[in-house]
């Protein structure tokens, strides 16, 4: 078998970034002897596998990451305070290119969130080198089948997740490395292949054999079997496909045949994740409203899709008066997710736009009465029937695509009448189950939604560059590539649309 030549970036990722956790301790150099010692164990391998999705899931939902900063510039969230990126983010007009300088505050953001999908990609793939030279299993553990199935969807749903965020990344598995150069970096579309194609795998595997995923390896509320594991794989992978367009343009290119394949093999019930907040926690949450009215609210081009009486958009005036509170909204969701609140804490010489009336309060429970633990939404089942929907929309299955919306809870939770087998109402559909219904579950998917649509706001970043101390790490030449400001505008790297 190939020798992979660990490339510098990861070296330093393993090194710096995630010596505390036990998960990583023994990722070393491939070519490091200690690897045979380590992964020659199936008992040693299997428990490795068992911190990786913890691992992918803290980074998604760190505040560290970029899933506040992707919320603000999106609208799903509105915050003046300059912590996590959120300020930075939502300048209006957008007129901030994304600093990547090592010098920036907030460099951090993009570099822990790089780093923490890379790490368990690393480890995923020492496991199936492991694997598929012969280690033994003994039937204490899941078993062969079930760990390289496991690993093959850390890589996937990794390998995704940089797709989906970054403008490239570099390709990782168990025959191929890199010699840590920028000119090794392919681009998001090539990363998305690479993604599926590690699905693909998982799902075939599970397909073709009988083992158990244990909760402790997802986090998860109960153990899956090999079946509903390869409805979860397939559901990571319609999302990648649904999610990766940067613009229209390119919406209208996804392959809706393959999506509609994966989503209707996808999940029939929610994907819950366990959080204890020691070993694995949802920080975004918090610093995005739920429990507290401290930090971030609710932006109000999301209060308006469930209102329309109420404004889209708080105007950059002192006089701008606060709007009342909604008694009969046309989506009843706004009274129960959601908590009115009259007066702003934020900064009014940062930009009365800023400013809600509203903010999240569906996950409350988790912040307040339990102590940032409990079961929460990571992959609704809402989420997956949003994907067939969808699927069918593009497909030109107007009457089937209405006929899983209505099914759904636009109509069990937010009380709405159902949506006609018209293309502009069922697209509209979609859009605010994913804004309203899947807020604070994934990661995320407001940005990725806003973005396919053209609806994030003229000179918003459409994806994050490499992260500038990962360039100087590889020793890229300065300046720093970026992206953002309405000057650069070119609808390909930065928005130059937007729904206002």
């Amino acid at each position: 078998m190939k020798n992979i030549k660990i490339f510098t970036i990861l070296a330093f990722i393993l090194l710096m970034g995630n010596a505390c956790k036990k998960s990583n301790l023994v990722v070393e150099n491939f070519n490091n002897p200690d690897f045979d010692d380590v992964y020659a164990s199936g008992t040693n391998v299997a428990g490795i596998a068992g911190g990786l999705y913890t691992s992918v899931f803290n980074s998604s939902h760190s505040e560290g990451g970029v899933a506040l900063m992707l919320g603000t510039a999106a609208d799903q969230i509105t915050c003046s305070y300059g912590n996590f990126g959120m300020r930075d983010m939502s300048y209006e007009t957008r007129d901030f290119a994304w600093n990547n300088t090592a010098a920036y505050s907030y460099n951090t953001q993009t570099k822990n969130y790089f780093d923490g999908q890379y790490s368990p990609i690393v480890t995923a793939s020492l496991i199936a080198k492991s694997v598929n030279a012969g280690t033994i299993f003994p039937t204490s553990t899941p078993g062969a089948k079930a760990t390289l199935a496991f690993a093959r969807f850390i890589m996937g749903v990794g390998h995704g997740n940089i797709a989906l965020v970054f403008d490239r990344g570099f390709v990782v598995d168990e025959n191929v490395g890199s010699e840590g150069k920028l000119s090794d970096a392919v681009s998001y579309n090539d990363l998305a292949t690479t993604a599926l194609k590690n699905l693909d795998e998982a799902i075939a595997i599970s397909n073709a054999n009988t083992f158990t995923i244990p909760a402790s390896w997802l986090s998860s509320d109960a153990a899956m079997s090999n079946v509903q594991f390869a409805k979860l794989c397939n559901t990571y992978a319609a999302k990648l496909m649904a999610y990766l367009p940067r613009n229209k343009a390119q919406l209208a290119t996804v392959n809706w045949a393959k999506v509609k394949t994966y989503a209707d093999a996808g999940i029939t019930t929610d994907f819950n994740v366990v959080m204890d907040d020691v070993k694995i926690g949802d920080n975004t949450g918090y610093y995005g409203g739920q429990g507290n009215d401290t930090w971030a609210r609710t932006d109000m081009y999301v209060v308006n899709l469930m209102d329309p009486a109420q404004p889209a958009h708080w105007d950059d005036l002192a006089t701008f008066p606060t709007p009342p509170k909604s008694t009969n909204p046309p989506d009843k969701r706004l009274l129960s997710d959601f908590e009115y609140l009259p007066s702003n804490s934020f900064i009014a010489a940062r930009g009365y736009y800023h400013f809600s009336n509203y903010r999240g309060k569906r996950y409350d429970a988790i912040y307040v009465q339990d102590l940032w633990a409990g079961s929460k939404p990571e992959v609704m089942k809402a989420e997956n029937d949003m994907l067939r929907a969808e699927a069918r929309l593009y497909g030109s299955d107007l009457a089937g695509a209405a006929a899983i919306i209505n099914a759904g809870t636009r109509v069990t939770r937010g009380q709405l009448a159902p949506v006609a087998a018209v293309a502009a109402d069922l697209t509209k559909a979609i859009h605010v189950e994913r804004m309203v219904e899947m807020g604070f579950t994934g990661a995320n998917l407001a940005f990725y939604e806003m973005r396919k649509l053209n609806f994030l706001q003229k000179g918003t970043p459409l994806h994050m560059p490499l992260p500038a101390k990962t360039l100087e790490t590889i020793a890229a030449p300065a300046p720093f590539y970026t992206f953002g400001t309405t000057a650069k505008a070119d609808g390909i790297n930065t928005s130059n649309a937007g729904w206002r």
